[in-house]
């Protein structure tokens, strides 16, 4: 009976250290398949990819959201269940890599990354940033907190405005506040506050366990 890995890096270490679609099995998950990107010495897990002239439309029912969408080689979002059972099995950290209108590459991590479950609207909960995309899901300098916010999407509005669901107006679904400083879900003007302003070009959101360290390539 073939074993499944629980997560890219699990993949990593079973000798399989080219980037591509693998099979992984989360932990009270079905057997999934999801894009690995590997490193020098690790597997990081992709959940999202975006990019500004992207052919998916972003602006999806919860539902949709909840089991993923797109192309897994290309722009795509994995689902926010199958987010919530990878985020809950080990301590992960995330890394969003980011491509601005210049072609600049930048990057924000934070040392722990946890999506809640259904019941607790997908909930997003993060540790502590470091990067030089700068930080804007969690700093308090920037007006709008991502970071222990409710996900959001144009069918179910979990957002903390009082004028409008921020999913339908801004044609995404987001762990929104009221309503954002980062919005990587979208058909174009992808935005990162501190590193491109609604001209992000490409975006990437990728998990691996903290307790695996690597220098950067």
């Amino acid at each position: 009976m073939e074993v499944f890995r629980k997560d890219c890096d699990e993949v990593f270490k079973s000798n399989r250290t080219k980037n591509g679609l693998y099979v992984i099995q989360p932990e009270g998950s079905r057997k999934l398949v999801t894009y690995c990107y590997m490193d020098d010495c690790n597997g990081w897990t992709v959940i999202q990819r975006n990019s500004h002239n992207s052919e998916i439309v972003w602006s999806e029912t919860w539902t949709t959201y909840k089991y993923g969408f797109g192309d897994l080689e290309g722009d795509h979002w994995l689902g926010n269940k199958f987010i919530n059972l990878i985020s809950q099995q080990k301590w992960y950290k995330v890394r969003i890599d980011l491509i601005d209108n210049e072609g600049n590459k930048t990057y924000a991590e934070y040392d722990s990354f946890v999506v809640r479950d259904e019941e607790n609207f997908y909930q997003l909960r993060l540790g502590s940033y470091e990067g030089n995309a700068g930080d804007s899901l969690s700093s308090s300098r920037t007006k709008n907190m991502h970071d222990n916010m409710n996900f959001s999407a144009k069918d179910k509005d979990n957002d903390r405005s009082t004028l409008e669901n921020c999913a339908s107006a801004n044609l995404g679904a987001w762990w929104y506040d009221s309503c954002y400083n980062a919005q990587l879900n979208r058909q174009t003007n992808l935005h990162w506050q501190t590193a491109c302003d609604e001209d992000c070009r490409n975006s990437t959101i990728l998990l691996k366990p903290i307790h695996m360290s690597c220098h950067r390539v």
